[in-house]
Parts: C-alpha cells; sequence; structure tokens
C-alpha cells in the first residue's frame, strides 16, 4: 500500500480553514479583549490555560494571524506582533538577553520614531544587563547569539561607549525606555509559546523575563501554559507548596483564560477526518469496513486533538504494516488500547504469544477459560474486568461473549459465525488473533434550545418543533445536530421516545448533507433501527409504523440493521413486503442504479417473488447504462473509488443465491452493448484482470461473459459421453 501522507502532523494549526475543533470564536473574543485595550498604554498580561496536547498553540496561532484584520476603530492603535519561543534557546543567558535583542530589532525596524528610539534604548539595556550578569566571572569567555564569543570587558566597554556623556543608572534607563513606549502609536503584541516544554530553571527564567518587560507601557503578553505545570516548577523559590507557585502566577497574570473544552461533536468529527485522511490512498480498505469503523467512533472516546493524532499515526503505520491482512476496524481499537491503554495492550499481547500453544482447538477468542461453563468472565477476561476497568468497554466488543441468562454491566455484540469473522478478518477469530501483535465554542448547541426542541414534539407543536430544529441546525450546523439526536435517541425512554422518533422519520428528508459515506438521514434512521432492536417485541407497532414514512432506499437500511441480528423477528416478512412494494411503486427504474442497497433488494424480491422479480430485472437490462449498473451492483467497489473484478463467487451470487438465468441476462446485454455481440466463447475475452488497480464497466460485463460462458462448457463437458472432463481456463490474475 502507497501512502504518502502516512502519518497526521502534530503540529498546531494556522488558518482558519483548519479550524476543525471551532477555537475560531474563543480566539476572535481575545482579539475583542486586546482591541478594548487598545487605546490603554498600561501593560497587559494574558495568560491562555490548558492542558499539554488541548490546543493552545492552536488558539495562539488563530489569535496571532487574524490580529491585524479584525475591525479596529480610527482612534484605535495598530499593532506589533513579536513571536517569542523560549524552547529554541540553549541556556538560560540566552533566552533573557535575546529577547531584548530581537524586540529591538523589531521597534528598529519600524517606520514610528520613539519606537526606533525604544529599540536602541532596549539594546543598550540588554547589554547592561549582560555585563552585570557578567561582572561575576569576569574574564569567563560567555558563548551568546550566533556563536559569537563575548568577553565581559567587551561588553561594559561598548556599554561605555553607547552610554559615554550620560550617567544612567539600570532604572532611569529602564524608566527612560517607558516613556519612549509610552509616547508610541502602535501596541506590541508578544506571543510567548512551548512554556510547558521547559525545565523548571528555564520556566523561572522566562518568568523573570516577563516580570521585567510586564512594567513596560503599550506591551501586551499572550502566554500559553499549564497552570499546575507551571507552578509545580517554581512554587520552591517562593514557598514550600504549589499554592505559592499559584500566587506568583497570579501576580504576573492579569487574565488567566481558561481554554475553552472542546464538544464530543467536534472531537468526533475530528478523529472521523482524519481517519478518513489515512485511508484515503489504501486501495484494499472494503466500503463496508471503513463505514463500521467510522459508526463505531464518538468523540467521547477521546481526551485532547493530540491523543487522537497519536492514536491515528499508531494506526496508520499498523494499516501500511499488515493492513491487507486484518480488519481495519479491529486494527483501529486494538491500537487505540495500545497508545492510550499500554498496560492492557500488553496483557493482550502477552495472551497472544502463547496463544497457539495452549488454545489449539479454540476459533473464538474471549479470554475466558477454556473449559469454564459459566457465562460470567472467567480467567484473563476476569482480571482484565477488574485491574483494567477503564478499557474493558473497547475489549468487550471487540472479544464478545455469551452471556445468555446473565446481568452484567457490560452487553457484549451479538457474536457473529465463526465464518464470518474468519471472513472478515476478525481480531477475535484464532486464524487472525495473533497478526494483530506480529509488528508491533461557535457552533455550540444550546441545551435550553434542545430541551425546548423536545418539549414541542407533541401533538399541537409539531411545527414549533420543526421551526426549533430548523434554527439549530442553521446556528450549529446539521452535524452536530445530528450528533446531538443520536446521543439523544440511545438514551431516551417512554413516550417521548415513541414522539420523538416518529417526528424524526416524519422530517427526516431535512437531513440532506452527506457525511461519511451516507446522508445523515440515513445515519439517524439506522440509529432509531439500532435503538428499537434492542427490544423488538415492545416496538412492534413502532417499527412498522416507521415503514410507511420512509422511501425504498432509507428502507432498506432500516431493514438492514433488524437483519443483522441474525434473529426472525415476526415483524421482518412485513418489512420487507413493504419494501419490495415501495421498489415496484417508485418513480425511479431501476432500482439496481441505487448501488448500495442493490443486493439486499434484490435478495428480498427473489426470495417473496422470483418470477416477478427476474421480470424486472430483464425488463431493465434495456440499455447499456442499466446493463452496467446491473453488473457492477456484485464486485466490491474498493474505498468508493476502485471497482472490483466480477470475481466466480459474484456469478454464483447471481445465480444460485438470486437464481437468475445467466443465459437470458447474457443474452439481453449482448442486444444493449454492441461492443460485446462477438463474443460467443472463452477465448474471445481478455482473462488478465487486477482486483485493485480498479475496473471498468465494460470489463465487469466481459468478467460476467467469462464465467456465464465457462459454465456454459462445464454443461456440455458435463453432458458429453467423452471420457474426462475438458480443463476450464480461469482468469490468470483473479485474486480468490
Amino acid at each position: 500500500m502507497e501512502n504518502k501522507n502516512l502519518i497526521t502532523n502534530e503540529t498546531a494549526i494556522k488558518y482558519i480553514e483548519d479550524d476543525s475543533l471551532n477555537f475560531l470564536p474563543f480566539a476572535e473574543k481575545i482579539q475583542n479583549i486586546i482591541r478594548g485595550y487598545s487605546n490603554n498604554p498600561e501593560p497587559l498580561t494574558i495568560g491562555i490555560y490548558g492542558k499539554w496536547g488541548t490546543g493552545k498553540s492552536s488558539l495562539l496561532n488563530l489569535i496571532e494571524n487574524n490580529i491585524e484584520i479584525f475591525h479596529k476603530e480610527e482612534e484605535d492603535k495598530p499593532y506589533i506582533k513579536f513571536h517569542y519561543n523560549p524552547w529554541l534557546y540553549q541556556t538560560k543567558e540566552e533566552m533573557l538577553f535575546d529577547f531584548f535583542d530581537t524586540l529591538s530589532r523589531k521597534l528598529n525596524y519600524s517606520d514610528n520614531e520613539n519606537l526606533i528610539k525604544a529599540g536602541k534604548l532596549i539594546k543598550k539595556y540588554s547589554r547592561y544587563l549582560k555585563a552585570v550578569k557578567l561582572s561575576a566571572s569576569v574574564g569567563i569567555p560567555k558563548l551568546f547569539n550566533a556563536g559569537v564569543t563575548i568577553e565581559p570587558y567587551e561588553i561594559l566597554k561598548k556599554l561605555g561607549e553607547d552610554l559615554e556623556g550620560e550617567e544612567k543608572s539600570l532604572n532611569e534607563l529602564k524608566e527612560e525606555i517607558d516613556q519612549t513606549l509610552s509616547s508610541s502609536d502602535k501596541k506590541i503584541i508578544v506571543f510567548i509559546d512551548d512554556v510547558d516544554r521547559l525545565d523548571k530553571d528555564e520556566i523561572f527564567t522566562l518568568f523573570k523575563l516577563i516580570k521585567i518587560n510586564a512594567d513596560f507601557k503599550n506591551l501586551v503578553f499572550l502566554i500559553c501554559l499549564d497552570p499546575d505545570y507551571v507552578a509545580k516548577a517554581i512554587h520552591n523559590r517562593y514557598g514550600n507548596d504549589v499554592h505559592s507557585g499559584q500566587e506568583f502566577l497570579e501576580k504576573i497574570i492579569n487574565i488567566p483564560l481558561e481554554l475553552p473544552l472542546i464538544e464530543e461533536a467536534d472531537l468526533d468529527f475530528f478523529v472521523k477526518e482524519k481517519i478518513k485522511g489515512v485511508l484515503s490512498t489504501s486501495p484494499n480498505v472494503k466500503t463496508t469496513d471503513l463505514k463500521e469503523l467510522l459508526e463505531s467512533l464518538r468523540g467521547s472516546y477521546f481526551s485532547s486533538p493530540r491523543e487522537i493524532i497519536r492514536i491515528i499515526n499508531s494506526f496508520a503505520i499498523s494499516v501500511y504494516a499488515i493492513g491487507n491482512e486484518v480488519n481495519i476496524h479491529d486494527l483501529f481499537w486494538i491500537e487505540y488500547i495500545k497508545i492510550k491503554y499500554f498496560k492492557t495492550y500488553e496483557a493482550i499481547k502477552r495472551y497472544a504469544s502463547d496463544f497457539k500453544s495452549s488454545n489449539l482447538f479454540i476459533e473464538n477468542i474471549n479470554f475466558n477459560d477454556v473449559y469454564s461453563q459459566n457465562n460470567v468472565e472467567t480467567g484473563l477476561r476476569k482480571e482484565l474486568l477488574e485491574s483494567h476497568s477503564e478499557a474493558y468497554k473497547i475489549i468487550d466488543f471487540l472479544f464478545p461473549m455469551v452471556r445468555t441468562g446473565t446481568v452484567s454491566a457490560y452487553q457484549s455484540s451479538i457474536l457473529k459465525p465463526n465464518r464470518t469473522l474468519d471472513a472478515e478478518l476478525r481480531i477475535n477469530h484464532s486464524n487472525h488473533f495473533e497478526k494483530y501483535f506480529s509488528f508491533h465554542t461557535q457552533g455550540k448547541i444550546s441545551e435550553f434550545s434542545f430541551s425546548n426542541f423536545l418539549a414541542n414534539i407533541s401533538p399541537g407543536k409539531y411545527d414549533k418543533a420543526l421551526e426549533d430544529l430548523n434554527e439549530m441546525i442553521e446556528a450549529s450546523g446539521e452535524r452536530k445536530i445530528v450528533y446531538r439526536i443520536a446521543t439523544e435517541i440511545e438514551v431516551i425512554k417512554g413516550k417521548l421516545q415513541n414522539r420523538f422518533i416518529l417526528f424524526l422519520i416524519q422530517n427526516i428528508d431535512r437531513f440532506s448533507e452527506v457525511s461519511d459515506l451516507h446522508p445523515h438521514s440515513i445515519e439517524i434512521i439506522q440509529v432509531i433501527a439500532k435503538k428499537l432492536v434492542l427490544e423488538p417485541k415492545d416496538n412492534k407497532d413502532l417499527i412498522l409504523s416507521i415503514t410507511e414514512s420512509l422511501d425504498y432506499f432509507q428502507l432498506s437500511w432500516y431493514l438492514g440493521i433488524f437483519s443483522k441480528r441474525g434473529e426472525k423477528f415476526e415483524f421482518l416478512d412485513k418489512i420487507e413486503e413493504k419494501l419490495v412494494a415501495k421498489v415496484k411503486d417508485s418513480h425511479s427504474h431501476p432500482f439496481f442504479e441505487k448501488r448500495d442497497v442493490a443486493k439486499m433488494i434484490m435478495q428480498v424480491w427473489a426470495k417473496r417473488d422470483f418470477n416477478e422479480f427476474g421480470n424486472y430485472i430483464l425488463k431493465y437490462i434495456d440499455s447499456k447504462e442499466n446493463s452496467f449498473a446491473f453488473i457492477r451492483v456484485f464486485p466490491h467497489l474498493w474505498n468508493r473509488d476502485i471497482q472490483g473484478v466480477f470475481k466466480q463467487e459474484d456469478f454464483i451470487y447471481l445465480t444460485e443465491v438470486l437464481n437468475l438465468d445467466s443465459k437470458l441476462i447474457f443474452d439481453k446485454i449482448k442486444e444493449v452493448v454492441p461492443e460485446i455481440r462477438n463474443i460467443s466463447k472463452i477465448e474471445d475475452i481478455n482473462v488478465t484482470w487486477e482486483e485493485n488497480n480498479g475496473n471498468s464497466a465494460m470489463e465487469n460485463i466481459q468478467q460476467f461473459f467469462y464465467w456465464h460462458l465457462s459454465k456454459e462448457k462445464q454443461e456440455v463437458a458435463d453432458n458429453s459421453l467423452t471420457a474426462g472432463p475438458p480443463p476450464i481456463g480461469g482468469p490468470t490474475r483473479v485474486p480468490e
């Protein structure tokens, strides 16, 4: 697999269009604070507080990159930006003195006489400080910027030349700088980041520097920091406990601002977009696997954007190493456990290392003792439940267990047959288990508005509820509202549940945007079905009433959730009957143009009324385009872009599962596709096909022709009296 964008960059965002975590509204508020302070010459220090990896640097960039473009009144002062990164300096001395040197250069390049004068004075002030610093070690060379070695006497000599004819103390020089800056017509904004990367001595030096400069007029400091980390680093210089460090920070920081909490919906969008970016160049990712992975993700599983990036980078490397051999859904979640709960991962990995030798006859892996008859946790699974409880929810859906007749805080996923697990390359099947270890604030939804929306979902108020819904979508965006609705469906109960669900179904076409792999409307329909299928008998009337409002495309997705349960619900027959009726009554034909649902409809219709179904297929294979659409229903569509091969298994599905007559289809296609009318035997067909390099519609038709002609040839051989069956040729490169 070739992936040129394998690793997701951890660097902070710089531009508004990259603001997927919705920091811009908060950045604009801070800009407004600075704007409101524009004509006040007094210095100001603003602290942006947040934990490591929560996006402080991204927020600072949004403030800095747009500080000149937000609205200013005519009398407001313009700004000079100065981004200072203390992480770049090797010594405390470099950090201290280079700040003044850089600030001096910034002012010297301005077009303001007062600022140019202030820049020269600041340069003298810097030399004065250097001389004082070095006076205790005269004769010992010190290394400053650009590798220049400066002896103390040279600094003192240069300082004497600069101050010749003047007798000024350090305080007097500082006052002159202050007066000069005060008369300036510009504000100087100093941005400081990466404080969390400094050691405790460097942090002390940085805040000493800020304290020295915080007295200068027209200076505004914006500092990103973790206040707990800083307080712990410097408290022993000012007292006996962390509280002393916090008190010191309070003296330095005029306005402390907590980084806004990132909403779960934003993290949800962020992780899904990153996942799609990682997998976008992988041709071997099945659409169904990607869909399952995206549907399993929730923003609540992650604590910060940086954690998401670390997990996704680990996943990306794993996809590159072994992605073709495993299920990407399971691969992501085991990588999630590895990064977030490493001790849990190590316990599972140790189990994997000796699995074959001690569990030779076990197909399904759930970590319970092999010979345990109880439907409760035993063995390693019991240890994982008791000692790794934070990770157990993920373990439980990766490695589900049977809990029939038991009550448990965890309800495992329904167990699939072992053949299905094997075919899907699942981590909990013994054939694949070891492979996973063999390498190794605008847009917020108002809760008040949402509560009013729910309250208005009652007889006589549906119009008001729809108005509320439209207003929330306009204010917050459809994606966030859908996320919130899906969360609500999972927890809502009683009569309100039924009213809420019916309201959504009746207005399902209001959700028209597309995210992930299908429209938001389908996402809501599936969430509703997943809720109702938990108690099918109690919800039978509601389940059936919903079918009246859905079109056949939507109804197919709805039916799919109930079919996946592997149980025979008494109402399935009625839903299937409704589906077929809606297909026949539709104004959009043929239905198999809608590839996502075509196979389900075919299987349901063929089972219920084969003659009617077969006649429909033959009727609508009436053009080249429709023939192409029909045949291309069956092969895999890789990553939504790459068309797979029409393989023998697809031919078997068409002829044995759907029971269609391939000869009738063969003849009908030859009528409407002139380019292949001359094909009458296998030798007329190019049989070099590649699954992952894309196949045209015409190639898929030829592949169908190949398997049909092979079948006819075999039938002739079977009916022949000649001893020994003739060999049947096959495609030279068709994946098994």
